[in-house]
């Protein structure tokens, strides 16, 4: 057979982590530089920030609707908002809310009435997503210009980047299993002969 397995390994690895991998991390600093601008504003303690390229959103086993529209989770137990990386500013205000909450009530607290209003309310009526909204929207109001900025001029271009990355190793991954479905349907028929 004449492929080179190691290195289309080593090819498709190495795309992944320097168009895709390297992107999201450039994005998450970007967006860990947005969260700190405001928290240390706040005076708080600043979240970590994970970006991820999986289709997340607020809506738990219960919910569907409005929830979709933010992409992202608040992981309290770990101080961590995890934002798909076409989040935009309004997802990342609306996580740093809770986890304003989560410092204001305690995390042990905040999880247990999260879970509680999860298994009880629709996302709607939860207090704290109502909680969220407000606060985000207030947040909004008193963000600093320096966020706009960083938001304009660096994440919506690595958005983009991400999404080019990604676009090119699915093309690549595509193409090889085309390719061996070929070269497997090829063989099989070879041996019919």
């Amino acid at each position: 057979m004449g492929l080179d397995y190691r290195g289309l390994i080593n090819q498709v690895d190495s795309m992944i982590r320097g168009s895709v991998l390297r992107n999201l991390g450039d994005l998450e600093s970007s967006l860990e530089g947005i969260v700190e601008m405001i928290t240390e504003t706040l005076n708080v303690e600043k979240p970590r920030v994970m970006v991820t390229l999986n289709n997340v959103n607020e809506c738990s086993r219960f919910d569907s609707g409005t929830c979709s529209t933010v992409l992202g989770l608040y992981a309290a137990s770990e101080s961590v908002i995890l934002v798909n990386y076409k989040a935009d500013l309004s997802t990342l205000l609306h996580l740093l809310s809770h986890h304003l909450q989560a410092l204001e009530s305690g995390k042990a607290r905040y999880i247990q009435i999260k879970e509680a209003e999860e298994t009880r309310l629709p996302w709607e009526v939860r207090p704290l997503e109502a909680n969220a909204v407000i606060r985000s929207a207030y947040l909004a109001r008193s963000l600093p210009p320096r966020v706009f900025k960083v938001w304009n001029e660096e994440v919506k271009p690595m958005v983009k980047e991400v999404e080019e990355g990604v676009n090119r190793v699915k093309a690549l991954v595509n193409h090889l299993t085309r390719s061996i479905e070929l070269s497997i349907l090829g063989g099989s028929d070879l041996r019919r002969i």
